[in-house]
């Protein structure tokens, strides 16, 4: 895997602005893609704003002590990742970016955050572990572990010790954000397909069951015995859009299951609906089938979730992730 982590910084007019570590995912046509974090080309002291392709430059420091020049090709502020294309490098070998397990995030288990150093070139690995806590900032998504990183990981891998990808690495004060790899690997199929992300609209804001807090969890268990072993995503929050278009869902519901599949992750929920975007084709929308269960009044039931494309209708921007600032 070494050969795959680069250093990436982002200049503008000589001056450096931002650097970070990115990773090898693909090669396509005349090009090489490494996969970051957008943070590289975020302007500073704003939330939902980038660098342009053409207003920054981004330099390329590889393994063997070359630099090369890149480009921003794809930068998605909402999940925090970005692509820079660089001429094709066919001795760079790339990463290959699989779904974890369904039950993996269940599971606190050792890991190691990488990047690569600027000066030295060299490696630099920190060791921690997966850790089963809700994350404070606005993704919904993220996973959290406690390897003790600076700024010069953000945009490297999380890997376990048995290679297996986790996802890419956001900078935290008290525990490290990771972006998980089938978002990774879902938004770099979409640019590769479609040249945009095909970003799905279903307005609703969860976390994972298993995340909650042990006394929390245990009230919700013994109510419903099924949820013992941490299946289901907790809805935090519904726009204000109509609830039947979700079926009557509302804050506090649990989602069980998605067209049959079970749910053990809001990123495994993200990936089905990153999915059913692409399969839509024409669609102006779909409908998928969900198992609920209501702690509210010990209930179970099917709702029929409406699932748009973004773009095709107006929400608020509290459905917009936001980062903190650098």
């Amino acid at each position: 895997m070494p050969v795959q982590i680069h250093r990436l910084t982002c200049l503008s007019y000589g001056k450096p602005l931002f650097g970070c570590t990115g990773t090898v995912v693909n090669h396509v046509g005349s090009e090489t893609w490494i996969l970051t974090s957008a943070t590289l080309v975020r302007k500073p002291d704003t939330d939902h704003d980038a660098y342009k392709a053409d207003e920054v430059k981004i330099e390329v420091l590889l393994h063997d002590k070359r630099t090369i020049n890149g480009c921003i090709s794809m930068c998605n502020l909402h999940y925090n990742i970005a692509v820079v294309a660089v001429e094709i490098q066919f001795d760079l070998p790339m990463v290959a970016l699989n779904d974890l397990p369904e039950c993996y995030s269940l599971l606190g288990r050792p890991v190691i955050a990488v990047a690569r150093d600027s000066k030295s070139r060299a490696l630099l690995v920190r060791q921690g572990n997966m850790i089963r806590k809700r994350s404070k900032l606005d993704c919904s998504e993220l996973l959290l572990c406690t390897c003790p990183v600076n700024k010069i990981f953000i945009g490297g891998l999380v890997v376990d010790f048995e290679r297996r990808i986790i996802g890419i690495t956001f900078f935290g004060k008290d525990t490290t954000h990771i972006v998980p790899t089938e978002i990774m690997a879902r938004c770099v199929k979409h640019f590769k397909e479609f040249r945009t992300l095909k970003q799905p609209c279903v307005c609703i804001r969860g976390h994972a069951l298993h995340s909650l807090e042990l006394s929390n969890l245990e009230i919700l268990c013994l109510k419903f015995p099924n949820l013992s072993c941490g299946v289901g995503v907790v809805v935090d929050q519904i726009s204000g859009i109509s609830s039947a278009n979700f079926g009557g869902i509302e804050a506090g519901d649990i989602i069980c299951s998605i067209d049959g599949v079970v749910l053990y992750s809001v990123a495994q929920l993200t990936a089905i609906l990153l999915d059913t975007v692409v399969a839509m084709k024409s669609q102006k929308a779909t409908i998928l089938q969900a198992v609920i269960q209501r702690p509210r009044d010990n209930t179970k039931f099917i709702a029929m979730l409406n699932i748009w494309e973004n773009g095709s209708v107006e929400y608020g921007n509290s459905f917009c992730n936001r980062w903190p600032l650098l």
